[in-house]
């Protein structure tokens, strides 16, 4: 049997609850499906999804529901651990496709008070709030490499989810380590 593992080996932590604390979620479970029709058939599913693109809503259960355009959707589950079972390459409908994004992105979690103005040493895009508001999505780059930010509530604390290839997972992980290393109190 395979095993997954996610290709960072340590979490970051902080004593202090105002501190930046990066962690790797990449071992939680994230699908998703792209198409036409993607919307129409996750809402047939029960799920709420975002008002347009480039958003990111809460469901009922927990999971996270991130719209990256009109036809791709992804389902992240951070309360559920990954398995190793690759999605069907079948369609769930015509031209509808699941997809499958365990093996392609690491999860990378940035959470504490600090995190838009470190984020804003290595992205061009404004995180701060309101210009990034909870709830918004950004496709971007950050120290040169293509990233998915999404800004969202774990429990009551807002955070940053930043999906990257798995292939520079360890170099956006120290890049973020060095930069939050900065905000140490």
């Amino acid at each position: 049997m395979i095993s997954l593992r996610s290709p960072i080996s340590t979490q970051s932590s902080a004593s202090d609850s105002t501190a930046l604390v990066l962690s790797d979620l990449s071992l939680c479970r994230r699908s998703g499906v792209r198409g036409q029709g993607a919307g129409d058939w996750l809402e047939a599913q029960g799920y709420a999804l975002p008002a347009m693109p480039n958003q990111i809503v809460s469901s009922q259960q927990g999971d996270l529901i991130m719209s990256l355009s009109h036809r791709e959707f992804w389902l992240l589950q951070p309360e559920s651990g990954a398995d190793n079972m690759a999605a069907s390459s079948v369609a769930v409908s015509p031209g509808l496709w699941p997809l499958y994004c365990q093996h392609s992105h690491a999860w990378l979690l940035l959470a504490g008070d600090a995190r838009a103005e470190m984020m804003a040493k290595l992205c061009g895009v404004d995180l701060s709030e309101p210009a990034f508001s909870v709830g918004s999505v950004a496709q971007t780059q950050v120290a040169r490499v293509s990233t998915v930010i999404a800004h969202h509530r774990r429990g009551t604390e807002a955070v940053f989810s930043l999906f990257v290839d798995q292939s520079l997972a360890v170099y956006l992980w120290e890049v973020l380590d060095d930069a939050r290393a900065e905000f140490a109190v």
